[in-house]
């Protein structure tokens, strides 16, 4: 007879992934660093490096996720990712990088960004929410279409909290000219493209 292991129940089943997926939906963030880059067009883009904080299995989750990969590779970078660019096409104020900070300022009690001179440091300890979606990508070498789990857009704490809809699937268009899956492909998978703005990364 085999005796019944202890958490039974509820230990996690293998299933030939080496690592958990994150949920698709909200999940509670809190901001590790956050700096100005610039995206593929030269444009400014703010890139938040976070982890998931809720109170849940799924604490630390990119923490978890690093030290994996680094075993692995050395030079792993963190994979807990979050990119927006500032500006839409028209050069002004991007409704994600927009939503963002209110995101921000809801779920942070005193932190304000102009008050803060727009400072991305003091940012760094901030809570916010993310809601994670699926996209497809190519692989480079390979060719072949994965799934990524990233994040999609933030909203507050209160709002993950509340219950968010898991966003549509961002897909590859398998039939549309080359040059449009060639911008697609350019994204990477832990970044997040403004669809308003359409501005890969």
């Amino acid at each position: 007879m085999i005796p019944i292991p202890n958490n039974f129940d509820n230990a996690r089943a293998y299933d030939g992934n080496s690592f958990p997926r994150l949920p698709l939906g909200g999940h509670i963030c809190r901001i590790h660093n956050a700096r100005m880059e610039r995206n593929s067009f030269g444009a400014d883009m703010l890139v938040i490096d976070f982890d998931v904080y809720e109170g849940g299995e799924f604490d630390k989750y990119y923490k978890r996720r690093h030290e994996l990969n680094y075993r692995r590779n050395a030079a792993a970078k963190w994979p807990g990712v979050f990119r927006v660019n500032l500006l839409n096409r028209d050069g002004e104020c991007g409704s994600y990088f927009k939503g963002l900070i209110k995101a921000l300022e809801e779920s942070n009690t005193g932190y304000n960004f102009k008050a803060s001179n727009g400072d991305e440091r003091a940012m760094s300890g901030l809570y916010f929410g993310l809601v994670f979606g699926e996209r497809e990508f190519e692989t480079s070498d390979t060719h072949e279409i994965k799934v990524a789990i990233e994040p999609f857009y933030a909203c507050s704490v209160a709002k993950v909290r509340e219950g968010v809809s898991i966003p549509a699937k961002k897909t590859l268009h398998r039939d549309a000219p080359a040059q449009a899956q060639a911008l697609q492909r350019s994204a990477a998978p832990t970044s997040v493209d403004d669809m308003e703005e359409e501005l890969p990364f």
